[in-house]
């Protein structure tokens, strides 16, 4: 779809959004997203504790179950597609979200990112095994810009909030059973109801599977056959305990397990080392002429307990969680070609162990307060990583023990139409690595600590009700790390993040919200990864500054009953304001695709990964039948302007649109129901991950068209 053909997309939307009069908005029923308070308003906890969202001086989006859905948001990997100012990469199965220019490329041992995960509460500290499948989620909140003051280690992009259906004392059951193209298969439920007065229970489960969309035109490795069988499940059971008025305990254990070769299915872009005219070259982006047969493996299982006790004038959460995790890329063709110049077998396998409490203060009309403290000790191994290239087999084993902790406190003080908020994080972390070569011991447990205090600071103004104004500074950080892959001594630095930001959230009737916002960041030593031109393993070094700027505008409409309209719009400018010793890949001139590497100045060239424009438009509209069922269309529509993979903006991502849609049939008493969904509709190209190495530049291509039928039963 051209560019063109989006704007006026967008210009029709834009035109539905604004048709219906304010007359009919004020009897509309406000969409739900987070949580809804029965009002009509959306409640999220941004600040740590509930809170409408028209509260908050802070840029969030919440999306809830049913408008995930809707929108064809399957897993975190979808989740941009929803949100402006976003986007989701990969690299080799590592996920890696930009928000408004701020993000991490990095996929060293542990590594946890720029943006903060927590699922009900446990935060997640690894970007490895973050697809995290969507089905059974009540809620997802997307907090925009650094949060290094209330959700801390690792929060300089923002943080993805994802809460889980939990157990009620009500029975409910639920089950969706789907078929699509590719003969895709998709299958979820979940049960809860009471065991005791006192104790209720939960089981959630979802499984997919689908055929590979890959053509296989090597004639040395199963010529004409199709590759990259997907196959991925969770499954989550939750105990609660409601000990008494004032106190719920809740358990939980969940495990998820991911199968799916796509992420590491590369094609080199034009020519290879050793290509010559007629030689095996891709002519189709889902085309892989590689040597070996490749496999792409996560997992994580995991327990948590919860204790949210209320003390009277003060509560207390205490959520306490382990963790293990594993990653393993089988025969990881690196090198894109049909030649093994370059294979890893990569085995990333870790535990964590998380303590956080937080004390809140009750609802009080004059001053409110959170103090909380946080641990995590994480153990994570190389296990080993193998090379083979042109020199032969390298055997790399790594391990490395990092413990976190953090303490801090945020208030907000009300004076009149004035709100003052003020908070402070204190972070330490330390790291000790041990690694070997090829048996022979290079790090001998080197150690290396970090500290950093991220404040916070907001002014609000809220004139009525109905109107908020407000500026705010915040801090984040992310600490410094170990180069694993090139078993270095020397740790880079840490990464920190200035943001300033003024906003306006705006609520003109019931079912009726605007928001907007405007920010600048400015991003020292940023964390990027260099690649080791000859066995293609990511090393890590500290570019100098980025700076972004921009703004986001989201309204969200009502205008008769069940029908909900909303528009996204993000404008993002995020350059290198200082790199001048960076690393780059460049096509090695009359070669014959091979590239050189090079240290070149990229200051003035712009941030990768951060679009210029971000757009989306999403609708649904109920149609109430005569004979007590429905119908229910709901459609969105995305589009990203042109970003670029590389830090000297020579490879870059066209811009691109994604259209999702559904058509759900409600039978009469709305426990059947029957859908047919669309997701990326048009079938546009785009990429997971685009990257130059030394044998060629290389891409792993997104999903084409999926569409298909899916059956659901709830009581």
């Amino acid at each position: 779809m051209t560019t063109t053909k989006l704007m006026l997309t967008m210009s029709v939307a834009a035109g539905a959004l604004f048709a219906a009069t304010p007359a009919l908005a004020q009897d509309a029923a406000a969409p739900q997203a987070a949580a809804d308070d029965g009002a009509g308003d959306i409640i999220v906890t941004a600040q740590r504790r509930e809170q409408r969202l028209q509260d908050v001086p802070v840029s969030v989006t919440a999306l809830s179950g049913d408008e995930l859905t809707g929108q064809g948001v399957t897993s975190t990997h979808d989740i941009a597609q929803s949100i402006t100012g976003m986007t989701i990469t990969e690299s080799g199965g590592y996920v890696q979200p930009f928000i408004r220019g701020v993000g991490s490329t990095v996929t060293n041992i542990g590594e946890p990112g720029s943006a903060a995960f927590y699922i009900d509460g446990v935060y997640m500290p690894t970007v490895n095994g973050q697809l995290y499948q969507l089905a059974n989620v009540e809620s997802i909140q997307v907090l925009k810009g650094p949060q290094g003051t209330l959700f801390g280690r690792n929060a300089n992009t923002g943080a993805i909030i994802i809460t889980t259906k939990q157990p009620q004392f009500d029975p409910h059951m639920s089950f969706n059973l789907g078929y699509g193209n590719l003969n895709a298969v998709a299958a979820s439920g979940f049960v809860t109801g009471p065991i005791t007065d006192s104790i209720a229970v939960s089981v959630a489960g979802n499984i997919n599977r689908h055929d590979g969309w890959f053509n296989n035109k090597n004639p040395a490795n199963g010529l004409g056959s199709k590759i990259g069988d997907s196959e991925k499940w969770t499954v989550r059971g939750t105990v609660l305990l409601r000990a008494s008025d004032s106190l719920d305990i809740t358990i939980s254990a969940d495990a998820m397990n991911i199968d799916d070769p796509s992420p590491i299915i590369l094609q080199p872009i034009n020519g290879y080392q050793g290509y010559v005219p007629g030689g095996l070259l891709p002519t189709d982006p889902y085309d892989y002429i590689g040597n070996e047969q490749i496999g792409y493996r996560v997992s994580q299982q995991g327990v948590s307990g919860k204790i949210d006790w209320d003390l009277g004038g003060v509560s207390l959460t205490s959520t306490t969680a382990y963790r293990h995790y594993e990653n393993h890329s089988i025969n990881y063709d690196s090198d894109t070609t049909p030649a093994r110049l370059s294979k890893i077998d990569n085995n990333d396998v870790g535990e964590s162990f998380t303590q956080e409490v937080l004390l809140n203060s009750a609802s009080s009309d004059t001053f409110n307060w959170v103090i909380g403290g946080f641990y995590m000790k994480q153990d994570g191994r190389l296990d080993p990583l193998f090379v083979r290239s042109a020199a032969g087999l390298t055997t790399i084993a790594v391990h490395q023990i990092t413990d976190a902790y953090a303490a801090f406190a945020d208030g907000t003080l009300k004076l009149g139409q004035l709100e003052l908020t003020a908070g402070l994080r204190y972070s330490y972390e330390k790291k000790d690595i041990t690694g070997s070569l090829n048996g022979i011991t290079r790090l001998d447990n080197v150690k290396a600590n970090w500290d950093a205090f991220t404040p916070r600071a907001v002014i609000a103004y809220k004139p009525t009700e109905q109107i908020m104004v407000y500026g705010s500074f915040s801090k984040g950080f992310k600490s410094g790390a170990f180069n694993a892959n090139a078993l270095s001594p020397v740790p880079i630095d840490p990464e920190n993040v200035d943001a300033f930001e003024v906003g306006a959230k705006f609520s003109p009737s019931r079912g009726f919200t605007i928001n907007g916002a405007a920010f600048y960041y400015t991003t020292k030593d940023l964390q990027v990864q260099a690649l080791n031109p000859a066995t293609n393993l990511i090393e890590l070094r500290n570019a100098a500054k980025v700076v972004s700027k921009g703004f986001d505008l989201d309204v969200s409409y009502s205008p008769v009953s069940k029908l909900n309209l909303s528009l996204g719009l993000s404008y993002l400018n995020a350059e290198f304001d200082s790199f001048p010793n960076a690393q780059v890949f460049l096509p090695v001139p009359g070669g014959d695709g091979r590239n050189a590497s090079a240290i070149v100045n990229v200051t003035g060239k712009r941030n990768v990964r951060s679009p210029d424009w971000t757009a989306n438009f999403a609708a649904d509209y109920k149609f109430e039948m005569g004979n007590g069922g429905s119908i229910q269309p709901s459609f969105n529509v995305y589009y990203a302007s042109k970003f670029y993979w590389t830090v000297d903006n020579r490879i870059k991502e066209p811009s691109h649109v994604i259209l999702n849609a559904s058509l759900t049939w409600n039978l009469p008493g709305e426990r059947m129901s029957i859908a047919v969904w669309g997701r990326n509709i048009t079938d546009e190209l785009r990429f997971r991950n685009v990257s130059a190495a030394g044998q060629a530049d290389r891409r792993a291509a997104d999903e084409p068209a999926l569409y298909g039928v899916r059956l659901g039963y709830k009581f």
